[in-house]
């Protein structure tokens, strides 16, 4: 197991760190216009500028495939930590990681994630199978994965949705959880995208592709897609659970 970051205009990024701690190897993945600015270890340039978190993402892929590397941490550069939820918000380190490796070799799932802090506490199980959407830090196993990211997408979620599709699905451990900003809202990453309403575009897109069990909502002033997530699976006979 190795943990990939891919990282934009925050060069002062320590979420390696986490992991290094605890012995997982980290690379990072970053633009070419950015790369002598990142003063953190095992970098490889991607090889173009500004072409989304789609480009990168699918680079990693590839990046994986090529090294013969089967299971693949997937990480934001701005989570803070790990921890799990025994009835109380109880902070561990990357150690967590080793766990679930060690307990997804074991299922048939191609995708697993851990939950927001602020969602831990009030999930009712320890784990659902294809009813949650998994995203900032996830395990994937690389050998299984036939598809890849879409651009202008909601990558992440489009992702755990062809894992449904394509496979057995996405596996995600409730109590188990990452402190994190919430997506966009971050300077550096996916915020300038969310500046400029890319991903109300993006959320057009994916209802359009996952109609009937997708819709638009309004979050604020913000445009959202409203996946059912859990009737998507069922209706491809999959494990909900």
């Amino acid at each position: 197991m190795i943990c990939y970051i891919p990282t934009k205009g925050r060069v002062n990024t320590k979420t390696y760190k986490l992991f290094e701690e605890v012995g997982i190897e980290v690379i990072h993945f970053i633009e070419p216009q950015e790369y002598d600015k990142y003063k953190v270890p095992n970098k490889v340039s991607i090889e173009q500028n500004d072409k989304g978190i789609s480009y990168v993402r699918n680079f990693m892929l590839n990046y994986a495939k090529k090294n013969n590397q089967d299971w693949v941490i997937m990480c934001d550069d701005d989570v803070k930590r790990f921890g799990v939820y025994d009835g109380k918000t109880t902070p561990k380190n990357a150690s967590i990681w080793i766990d679930i490796l060690n307990k997804a070799k074991k299922l048939p799932f191609e995708v697993y994630g851990i939950n927001y802090i602020q969602y831990a506490w009030a999930s009712k199980t320890s784990y659902s199978i294809n009813k949650s959407f998994i995203e900032v830090c996830v395990l994937i196993n690389i050998k299984k994965i036939k598809w890849g990211y879409i651009e202008g997408m909601k990558q992440d979620r489009e992702f755990c949705l062809e894992a449904i599709k394509n496979g057995a699905g996405i596996f995600k451990f409730n109590k188990i959880w990452h402190d994190s900003p919430t997506v966009g809202t971050n300077k550096g990453g996916l915020h300038d995208s969310y500046k400029n309403k890319e991903d109300t575009k993006a959320a057009l897109r994916l209802v359009r592709k996952f109609h009937p069990h997708a819709k638009i909502v309004k979050k604020g002033d913000r445009v959202e897609a409203r996946i059912d997530i859990k009737g998507y699976a069922k209706s491809l006979n999959k494990i909900v659970k």
